[in-house]
């Protein structure tokens, strides 16, 4: 399949490179936790920002959408639409258990724009209420996408855990285009030692999707505890290559980026 050329040059105005904006590496802890270079929303409140007193940026923002693009919007221990909370709305979030990691909760839907960014110590778990924003956008729990980001070139997360009993060798990952797709596949493998995985391309869609339809992947993940590297590519209806989506899933025993 033709995979079309690297997903190297982002432009910022799409809405994949508003939760790549992360530095090479999430510090451990700041004074002040840093929102994403996002346009705070005029129209819907709250606008995106700081919350006061805490070290969390949430709200609507604005975007444009400037090409077409395959887009990465949740990377979970638990298959999507599996989500419980406590009797206050809250989940158990957690990370890497190495490494500090920026953790993004956005909408799978493509609206509305709305989006939390806080900091997710190595090791530990945050809790967070969903109920601001469930009232906020109206959505509901099934809707939401959950990142624990390291890095941004290419994308390099954690999958979260949101629930006891996360600790299988599955990640799930969930993929939307912002056109209609014709086909869509993906490969696993490693860069280097300790193994090269074959790395063979294997169909993803087997009908055609729409514009902003949610796909789910379940990738496998290496018993080792090491890292993977995903590639993700897709034809457009016309069946031009959109550019090819990477990310690097870290495993529980990975320490460095």
């Amino acid at each position: 399949m033709k995979s079309g050329r690297l997903f190297q040059r982002r432009d910022c105005a799409r809405s994949v490179c508003l939760f790549l904006l992360v530095s090479a590496s999430v510090p451990a802890q700041t004074d002040r936790f840093q929102c994403a270079p996002l346009v705070p929303s005029k129209a819907r409140q709250p606008a995106y920002g700081a919350a006061p007193g805490q070290p969390r940026c949430e709200g609507f923002y604005e975007k444009n959408v400037s090409q077409p693009f395959l887009e990465l919007v949740s990377l979970t221990r638990s298959a999507p639409g599996s989500l419980t909370v406590d009797a206050e709305g809250r989940l158990s979030l957690r990370g890497s258990l190495k490494l500090d990691t920026r953790l993004v909760i956005q909408p799978m839907r493509s609206n509305p724009l709305y989006r939390v960014d806080a900091g997710l110590s190595r090791g530990a778990s945050v809790g967070w209420s969903s109920r601001t924003m469930l009232q906020a956008t109206g959505l509901q729990l099934r809707d939401l996408g959950f990142l624990a980001l390291v890095g941004a070139e290419p994308m390099v997360l954690a999958p979260v855990s949101t629930q006891v009993g996360d600790e299988g060798h599955t990640a799930y990952a969930v993929l939307r285009p912002s056109v209609a797709v014709s086909s869509l596949s993906w490969r696993a493998y490693r860069l280097g030692s300790p193994a090269v995985l074959p790395g063979d391309w294997q169909a993803l869609a087997n009908k055609p999707l729409f514009a902003w339809e949610r796909i789910a992947l379940a990738i496998p993940l290496p018993t080792d505890g090491l890292s993977l590297r995903i590639d993700v590519a897709g034809l457009d209806s016309q069946g031009q290559a959109l550019p090819l989506l990477q990310f690097v899933v870290l495993g529980a025993n990975d320490d460095n980026p």
